[in-house]
C-alpha cells in the first residue's frame, strides 16, 4: 500500500467516525467506552465480592455485611433493586446488619420468593450468628418481608422501621420496566452522565425540589450518600432476578398488619414520587400503636437531603426501645 492510498484509509475511518458521532452520539460513545466498561464492571464484581460474607443457614446461603460493634443489631433490609451495599453505617448507638435479599447479589432466589419466605430467610441468618433479638427496618420494596418478620416472629423483634417502604399491593412494573429490563452497559452509561459530570448535574438530575437540590450540596458527605444509592442498582443483571421477583410479590401482598404487635416507626417523605406517603398512611392505620413521622419537602432520596432529621428519629426509637 502506498502512503497517499493510507492516508486515503485514514481519511475515510476518520470520515466515519465523525459522520457516526453525528448521527448516533449515544451508540458511538458507547462503542469508545466499551474497554474502560469492562474494566470497571470487572472492579465492581470483584469489589462487591469480596465487601460482603456469606453464611450458610437452614434455608441456604445468605450475603450480608456488619458494620459497628456496639448496642442493639438494626437488620436493614433493602429495597428493589439493591443488595447488601444498599445500607447505612452503624449509628451512635446501634450497630447494622444488611443482607442481600434473595435474588439479588450473592443471596439466591431460593431462599425466599414471597415476603413471607423471606422473613424467615433473615431469621435463618440471625439464628446462624446466634443473635437473639434486632430491630428490623425494611426500605422501600424491603417493607414487605420486614412487615412479614415482625408479624411471624414478635420474640426475635425489638422494634419495626418502615423507610419509604412499599406496604400494600401495588403494580410497578409499566413506571419501572426500562429499568428492569436495561442491559448494565446502558445504565451504567446512564448512571456515569449522573455522577460523573458535576454536582450540580447530579442534584438537578435527581431532586425535583430546589431546596432538597440545596440541602445536598451543602455537604459532600450528603453528595457521597446519594452517588453510593445511586450506584447501589449496578449492576442490574446481578439484581435482576430480585426486581423481577419483587414486582411480581408485589402485585398481590397479603401482609398480617394485625400480628405487628411490636414498637413500629413509620418515616415517609411527603413528596416521595417512587412510593406514596399514602403507603404510610395506609400502614399507620393498620399496625396499632405506629407513630408515623413525616419529613417536609422528602422524596425518596431523603436520606441524603435530611439526614440528620432521619438518623435522629431512628436513634430515638432504638434508644426508647432497647
Amino acid at each position: 500500500m502506498t502512503f497517499s492510498s493510507l492516508l486515503l484509509v485514514i481519511f475515510l475511518i476518520l470520515i466515519f467516525f465523525i459522520v457516526f458521532f453525528y448521527f448516533y452520539p449515544y451508540n458511538a460513545i458507547k462503542v469508545l467506552g466499551f474497554i474502560p466498561y469492562l474494566f470497571y464492571k470487572c472492579f465492581t464484581l470483584i469489589k462487591l465480592r469480596r465487601g460482603a460474607r456469606q453464611i450458610i443457614t437452614y434455608l441456604g446461603w445468605v450475603q450480608y455485611v456488619g458494620k459497628g460493634d456496639t448496642g442493639p443489631v438494626l437488620l436493614y433490609i433493602h429495597g428493589s433493586p439493591g443488595g447488601y451495599d444498599q445500607s447505612i453505617e452503624a449509628g451512635k448507638n446501634y450497630s447494622i446488619l444488611a443482607p442481600s435479599r434473595p435474588g439479588y447479589l450473592g443471596t439466591d432466589i431460593t431462599s425466599g420468593r414471597s415476603p413471607a419466605e423471606q422473613a424467615e430467610c433473615f431469621k435463618a441468618l440471625i439464628d446462624s450468628m446466634e443473635i437473639e433479638k434486632v430491630f428490623i427496618m425494611g426500605v422501600s420494596g424491603g417493607g414487605p418481608s420486614a412487615m412479614h418478620f415482625a408479624a411471624k416472629y414478635p420474640e426475635s423483634t425489638l422494634g419495626l422501621i418502615l423507610f419509604e417502604a412499599v406496604t400494600h399491593s401495588r403494580d410497578f412494573h409499566k413506571e419501572d420496566e426500562a429499568l428492569i429490563n436495561s442491559w448494565d452497559i446502558n445504565l451504567f452509561i446512564q448512571l456515569s452522565f449522573v455522577t460523573f459530570f458535576g454536582n450540580d448535574r447530579l442534584a438537578s438530575s435527581m431532586l425535583p425540589n430546589k431546596n432538597n437540590r440545596s440541602r445536598l450540596l451543602s455537604k459532600e458527605e450528603n453528595i457521597k450518600k446519594l452517588k453510593s444509592t445511586i450506584w447501589s442498582i449496578w449492576p442490574i443483571s446481578r439484581r435482576r432476578q430480585g426486581i423481577k421477583n419483587d414486582y411480581k410479590e408485589f402485585t398481590s401482598l397479603k401482609i398480617p398488619y394485625e400480628n405487628i404487635s411490636v414498637p413500629t416507626l413509620i418515616i415517609h417523605g411527603d413528596e416521595d414520587r417512587n412510593v406514596d406517603i399514602e403507603h404510610a398512611e395506609f400502614v399507620k392505620n393498620k399496625i396499632q400503636g405506629s407513630s408515623l413521622y413525616i419529613v417536609k419537602e422528602g422524596d425518596h432520596m431523603m436520606h441524603a437531603t435530611h439526614a440528620d432529621e432521619i438518623e435522629n428519629q431512628i436513634e430515638c426509637f432504638i434508644a426508647e426501645n432497647s
